[in-house]
């Protein structure tokens, strides 16, 4: 037999596997192990970005609330200083007429009496200081203590008249004690019992007083009173009808501790210009 020829063609030998190709291969598949995380980073970044901004919004919400709140305060205060402020206005209103309406009641038995005027108390002649003392309790006073006469009129002890002028111009003045008045109003001193015999008759008032206007400096008033005439109709003791003042004077008062003094007496230059309005008393 023949022998076979051998084939000197050599072996291919086992290829050599590379292992940077196969490191490239996993790294394409898997990521390169070596090298940093990128999604964690950047989910870190995200998270580290998130948690700064928290505390920024945390300082914005804390100031609209301390903001909301100011406002909310000024608008409560704002509220108030209204209320108190149309309070204060209407409590003027108030005081200014109540006060008005004092010094009506105070200076009307003067105003009865349309005494002359004057600049201090010691100027007034004791006729016209008795007469307005006399009104005064007439007009100002409980009377139901004072006894009556056969002729309804009133017994009234001169102390009392002494005490009712005291009351009108001041501790100072001194009277004389004597009958004064007309044939219409007269007050009659009795000398032996020191006393005076009046009634109280509207019908021969001469005037009332109405307030004009107010001005004060300090404690002293400086008041213009119109004299209104009477009426029929304030006769009668109707009301709603409305009388212009005959003329006008100045009166000064001085208020002490809640006590009123009438100082002086003076023609007044006041001239209208519209219809006077309050302050009268009938």
């Amino acid at each position: 037999m023949a022998k076979k020829k051998k084939n000197n063609i050599p072996a291919k030998q086992p290829q050599q596997k590379n292992p940077e190709a196969e490191s490239r291969v996993i790294d394409e598949l898997f990521g390169n192990l070596g090298e940093p995380d990128i999604e964690s980073d950047i989910a870190e970044l995200g998270g580290t970005e998130t948690e700064q901004s928290e505390p920024e919004k945390q300082p914005k919400s804390r100031f609209y609330f301390v903001f909301a709140v100011i406002v909310i305060i000024m608008a409560v205060i704002g509220v108030i200083s209204s209320v108190r402020f149309v309070a204060q206005i209407t409590s003027n209103l108030l005081d200014n007429t109540s006060l008005k309406n004092e010094f009506a009641s105070f200076i009307y038995p003067v105003v009865v009496n349309d005494i002359a005027p004057f600049e201090e108390p010691d100027e007034i002649p004791d006729s016209s200081k008795i007469s307005c003392a006399i009104w005064n309790i007439l007009l100002n006073q409980d009377t139901s203590e004072f006894q009556k006469d056969e002729n309804n009129a009133l017994t009234i002890p001169e102390y009392n008249v002494s005490a009712s002028c005291r009351e009108l111009f001041g501790s100072s003045v001194s009277l004389n004690h004597q009958t004064v008045g007309t044939a219409e109003v007269r007050f009659t001193y009795n000398e032996e019992t020191h006393t005076y015999s009046a009634s109280k008759n509207i019908r021969y008032l001469t005037y009332s007083p109405q307030i004009i206007s107010m001005t004060s400096d300090g404690g002293v008033y400086t008041v213009i009173v119109g004299y209104v005439p009477p009426t029929l109709a304030a006769v009668a003791g109707t009301s709603g009808l409305t009388v212009m003042p005959e003329k006008y004077m100045e009166y000064t008062i001085s208020r002490w501790d809640g006590k009123d003094t009438l100082m002086s007496v003076r023609f007044s230059d006041y001239a209208p210009q519209t219809e006077e309005s309050g302050g009268e008393i009938s």
